[in-house]
């Protein structure tokens, strides 16, 4: 009995029980020796145990939280005992005065509430609710149970009912008895059922101890007729106070809460109920040995009976070992499940991430990989976010779905594609060259060519791939980061391009890298300055806007030229904050020209945005707050875009829209270049077009570079466009550009980047010389020799650098 109880009170309540007990007891020892005691003591013991067993159980049925299973299980135990109580009185009268003419009767009265008694407790087991169990679990229950059913039958018969029958006794009370053993038999296989199964909201402590009053009823009715000696009257009461004491504790165990977590506590009582068929076997082959070497009178019965067991048994260890047979496929199936899990893409069923790498690293472990090169593809999806935030992850996910299908075609059977997380995937393709791998980079492009079609939506997917061969390093991270790196420098060039990694690519980029840490500081240190490209009216040279161009004045190298810095800014994802940087401090130096020069200021100033701003969700609220901050006109403004910065980007067109709704304009720059630049027209919102330099440079000797002026003027016109003209250097290109319909254009003939205060000073309605530019810009100390510009071309969507800005 545990040492910690509930309530004081159901302790004292318990030891009440425990007392009637010892009461019986020794009633039974001085009664057995003869010595004069009266009955009427071991009459009382019966029912005063039965009532306070029963007072107890109606207690744990008020148990606080106990579910109302548990409650309705606890108020059937309580009748149960309150029948099993009178029964075991009314017989315990007839046992205790055979010879009283009414003491059949009395036994014969005992026999329906024992049996209603019984039968009641084997209603409220059979209710309760247990876990679910398989068909195979069901099985080995039930084989369980009938192991139970026909070891206690056996012994029951033997110790019982085959003396009953071979002394002729009354067979209204054979019956009577027969039918109380049975119900015995049946409440022990209910037990069985419970504790196997669990007991769902009733304690397992208390579960146990009512399998030993059960078992204890039924021992007790199978051996009463060993005990039916005159001198031994008082032990057949004694199994029954026994068995009020058991039910008084599984009562009283109820209400106090188990100290070692349920689930354990299940598994560990399942353990040790698995063991019970072989404990039937064992008292089976006992007691066909005691009949065999005994009384062989009875050794045919005991005999099937031990048969019928182990038969039994044997049939659960076929049934086990079948359950155990499919649970170890169960399990290997499950483990294959789990392997392809780890290993594979859920959604795209493609190897994963970490597969890929070990796949990579055993190809690049061959000894043959020197004269069998490896390449590596690393794949990413432009824009693809785009496709999530406007149509949703669902269709996102259909698309992955389809460009894993088609790279799947691109490539060889034996070649390897994985979806490495999100929109990026890489190809692993073995014994190829370079050449090889760039026709599968082509191949890449032409299967996402044709558009998907998913949700009603025909989107058109680019991807760009960098490729990187084990010829320019064989170890693991080195493939990997060539190919990465290459990738980056593919969608620098524009999207739906590849890019094949070669040697110094490496350093390039670290020396990227550690620009564009200082660029950072450069951005919080107030290191950067603008400079103002003029634009004029070609008629009379007067200055009607500006274009602001940023520099760097670094501490230690001097002038930056942004042919570095910018590319720096684009790789590190620093471009945003720049090109925020000089957005406001353009906007507040226009502002400043009005407040100051009143109508001789510029009337506007033009700000290069970059492609990453645009798809930059804070770019329009970051231009509103740029305006209001300095409290310029929105008009005032134009945020001049290049052609590949928005080509085939419908989130970047989405944001020029949005900017137009806050009327600032908007310039196509570098118009011409691009292949797409008619269809630009119809989508993007500009407000004028500004002729690339490289079609003014020759446009006084190259009949085509005057068609294309022309052309590009006359669509203006005919879509109400502004126009300007990019990089004029002689007034020979500035009288032809005028007589082709240009109103408008910059270059170094008139000035070139200039300070604010220089702008301030320049001259209304006079073109300038262009001495008188270049020693402006030198007075700033910001001008730069002219082949310093020209030194590097910049990336599509970078901020725009030109010949003639230094």
């Amino acid at each position: 009995m545990p040492a910690a109880w509930g309530l004081p009170s159901s302790r004292r309540l318990v030891g009440a029980v425990a007392g009637c007990l010892l009461a019986g007891a020794s009633w039974t020892a001085v009664y057995a020796s003869g010595m004069p005691v009266p009955k009427v003591l071991a009459l009382l013991a019966v029912p005063v145990a039965m009532g306070l067993a029963a007072i107890i159980a109606h207690v744990a049925s008020g148990t606080p939280g106990l579910p109302a299973a548990g409650r309705r299980f606890w108020r059937l135990i309580t009748a149960s005992i309150a029948l099993v109580g009178i029964g075991a009185t009314i017989i315990g009268q007839a046992r205790l005065n055979p010879a009283a003419p009414d003491a059949l009767r009395l036994v014969k009265l005992s026999a329906p509430a024992l049996v209603l008694g019984v039968g009641l407790a084997l209603y409220a087991l059979l209710r309760l609710p247990t876990r679910t169990q398989s068909r195979g679990e069901w099985v080995r229950l039930g084989l369980d149970a009938l192991t139970v059913l026909i070891t206690t039958a056996l012994f029951l018969w033997h110790l019982a009912l085959r003396p009953m029958v071979e002394r002729h006794t009354d067979v209204r009370l054979a019956l009577g008895l027969l039918l109380l053993s049975t119900t015995c038999l049946v409440a022990l296989v209910a037990v069985t059922k419970v504790v196997l199964l669990g007991s769902g909201p009733v304690s397992p402590r208390s579960m146990r101890l009512l399998a030993a009053a059960v078992l204890a009823g039924g021992l007790g009715s199978a051996v009463s007729p060993l005990i039916a000696s005159p001198r031994w009257v008082g032990l057949q009461p004694m199994i029954t106070l026994l068995e009020a004491l058991l039910v008084a504790c599984a009562a009283h165990a109820q209400t106090v809460p188990l100290p070692e977590p349920a689930a354990p506590a299940v598994a560990a009582r399942g353990r040790a109920y698995s063991k019970l068929p072989y404990f039937a076997v064992a008292a089976t082959s006992l007691l066909l040995a005691a009949v065999a070497y005994g009384d062989h009178a009875d050794v045919g019965p005991v005999a099937t009976g031990a048969i019928a067991v182990s038969a039994v048994v044997g049939l659960r260890q076929l049934v086990a070992l079948r359950d155990n047979a499919q649970l170890l496929t169960s399990v290997r199936r499950h483990e294959q499940r789990l392997r392809y899990q780890a290993s594979h893409d859920a959604l795209t069923a493609l190897v994963n991430r970490a597969r890929f790498t070990e796949l990579l690293d055993e190809a690049l472990a061959l000894p043959t990989v020197a004269a069998h090169p490896v390449a590596v593809l690393l794949i990413d999806l432009d824009d693809f976010k785009l496709i999530n935030d406007t149509l949703g992850h669902g269709v996102g996910d259909e698309v992955l779905v389809t460009v894993a299908e088609r790279l799947q075609r691109a490539v060889r059977h034996d070649d390897v594609v994985a979806r490495l997380g999100g929109d990026e995937f890489a190809m692993l393709l073995r014994d190829v060259d370079g050449e090889h791998a760039v026709d599968v980079a082509g191949r890449i492009r032409d299967t996402l060519s044709t558009p998907i079609h998913t949700a009603g939506h025909d989107l058109l997917v680019h991807a760009s791939v960098g490729v990187a061969t084990s010829a320019h390093g064989d170890r693991l991270d080195t493939l990997l980061r060539n190919a990465d790196l290459a990738m980056y420098a593919a969608k620098e060039r524009g999207k739906g391009g590849h890019f094949v990694y070669v040697p110094g690519m490496t350093t390039r980029i670290v020396a990227h890298a550690e620009l564009g840490a200082q660029l950072r500081d450069a951005i919080e240190q107030g290191q950067l300055f603008l400079l103002y490209q003029p634009i004029v009216r070609l008629d009379d040279g007067h200055t009607t806007a500006t274009e602001a161009l940023v520099r760097w004045r670094h501490p230690e190298r001097g002038i930056v030229p942004p042919c570095e810095f910018i590319p720096a800014a684009e790789q590190t994802g620093l471009i945003v904050t720049l090109g925020r940087w000089v957005l406001r401090e353009a906007c507040r130096q226009q502002a400043q020209w009005l407040r100051d020069l009143g109508a001789g200021a510029p009337q506007s100033v033009s700000v290069n945005v970059a492609g990453r701003q645009l798809t930059d969700p804070q770019f329009v609220a970051d231009v509103a707050a740029a305006l209001d901050d300095a409290g310029l006109d929105p008009w005032r403004l134009t945020l001049e875009v290049t052609e590949t910065a928005v080509l085939d980007r419908a989130e970047a067109i989405a944001t020029l829209h949005a900017l137009r709704g806050l009327q600032v304009r908007l310039a196509l720059d570098d118009f011409g270049t691009a292949a797409s630049s008619l269809g630009l027209l119809l989508t993007c919102p500009v407000t004028s077009l500004k002729l690339d330099r490289t079609f003014v440079d020759g446009i006084t000797a190259v009949a085509r570079q005057e068609a294309v002026a022309t052309a590009v003027i006359r669509m203006a016109q005919a879509l109400d466009l502004s126009a300007v003209a990019e990089g004029i250097e002689t007034e020979e290109q500035a009288r032809m550009l005028r007589h082709l319909g240009y109103r408008f254009g910059q270059g170094y003939l008139y000035a070139r980047p200039l300070a604010a205060a220089d702008v301030a000073a320049l001259p209304l309605t006079a073109a300038l010389p262009l001495a008188v530019a270049d020693g402006a810009a030198a007075a700033d100390g910001a001008a730069l020799p002219l082949a310093a510009a020209d030194g590097a071309a910049l990336p599509a969507p970078a901020l725009a650098v030109r010949r003639q800005e230094p």
